[in-house]
């Protein structure tokens, strides 16, 4: 994952700095690794001090970062004396012993002030992947505990004395870390690791992509379905509610003419009483 230093008008130091014509249209990448080395310390170790570490920013075949870092601030957890460890000078990497794991952060400046300085985070681990302090055996294990990362910071439209300083670095010395149990245990970065790394990167993306693909056309295929059993419940609905509203006419047209044929022969059979009664009374 890429880091980006953006250009920004003010300096490190929080001050202005009038900003150098940059190059358009240019675009330098320049790889870092940042990391840690821990190692236990048998019979020395005591309650609060287990492990030795080593936090690093280095060069990924040991170049000098100098070329381009003005300074390495680390931040440490508060419990350590000093937390704050500023190295302006190569290797930026401080030793340290503890007991516990925490994680660091990683501020590096830029010899432009107007690049932005870029902070990072790193875990210091001290145990190897999947296991803790109380995971069994753990504390007799001699193998060293190194936990790193490659990156690569893009400096976008530099200014051309920074481009300068940035294309020198294959020129100067390589630098080792100061400790010697350190430098032996740090990976290296060839072409070929890295060309294999990026394809095997490739096919797991190119695997996760397909996944993703695959479960979004079953999800289109699911929603086009759900649509089509919606559009049948809803005709269904439409149906049922016209057959309802013409059954309920149709028996209120009936009740209608019931009435009227009841009134119509209820109104004859008065007349006929009335008529009756009359003729009765005059024969009488």
């Amino acid at each position: 994952m890429a880091a980006a230093a953006m250009a920004t008008t003010a300096g490190a130091g929080g001050e202005s700095k009038e900003k150098e014509e940059r190059m358009e249209r240019t675009t330098l990448c320049f790889p870092i690794v940042y990391g840690s080395v821990a190692y236990f310390l048998g019979k020395k170790a005591d309650e609060y001090h287990t492990h030795q570490w080593t936090l690093y920013v280095r060069g990924p075949n040991n170049e000098d970062l100098s070329v381009a870092i003005r300074k390495v601030v680390f931040q440490l957890h508060p419990s350590f004396p000093q937390p704050v460890r500023e190295l302006t000078q190569p290797p930026y990497e401080l030793t340290e012993k503890g007991w516990g794991e925490f994680e660091v952060t990683i501020r590096i400046l830029w010899r432009d002030p107007n690049e932005k300085s870029i902070v990072l985070t790193h875990g210091i681990r001290l145990y190897p992947p999947g296991l803790t302090a109380l995971s069994p055996n753990v504390t007799s294990t001699k193998e060293p505990v190194v936990h790193e990362f490659y990156d690569e910071v893009v400096f976008t439209d530099p200014a051309p004395s920074f481009h300068q300083k940035l294309m020198r670095q294959s020129t100067l010395p390589k630098v080792m870390s100061q400790e010697e149990s350190v430098q032996s245990v740090l990976p290296t970065y060839t072409d070929e690791s890295t060309m294999k790394a990026l394809v095997e990167a490739q096919q797991f993306l190119g695997a996760e992509l397909r996944t993703i693909k695959d479960r979004l056309m079953r999800a289109h295929d699911e929603c086009e379905e759900a649509e089509e059993q919606l559009r049948a419940a809803a005709e269904a609905k439409a149906k049922a509610s016209a057959a309802a509203k013409a059954a309920a006419a149709s028996a209120a047209t009936n009740v209608t003419s019931g009435n009227s044929n009841t009134k119509t022969s209820n109104t004859s059979k008065g007349k006929a009483g009335g008529a009756s009664f009359k003729k009765a009374k005059i024969s009488h």
